[in-house]
């Protein structure tokens, strides 16, 4: 079984639910989070979830992608 490499986001943002796509983008580009038009990463990794009230979206970014392998020694 793979062994996953554990490692902290490089960006973490709390947007509310339903707000406007464009707001989004602008949202995450503030946030140093590099997306496209339609709200993509360009690079890295990006996640989103609900929050646990569920108002809110929470987007979790990767500055590179995740390994599951990491290298030896």
């Amino acid at each position: 079984m793979a062994k996953l490499l554990k490692h902290m986001a490089t960006v973490t943002l709390r947007l509310p639910f339903g707000i406007g796509s464009d707001a989004e983008v602008a949202a995450l580009r503030r946030a140093g989070i590099p997306v496209d038009a339609l709200g993509n990463a360009e690079f890295g990794y990006l996640f989103m979830r609900p929050s646990n009230n569920r108002c809110d979206n929470i987007f979790r970014w990767f500055a590179t992608e995740l390994m599951q392998n990491p290298p030896g020694p």
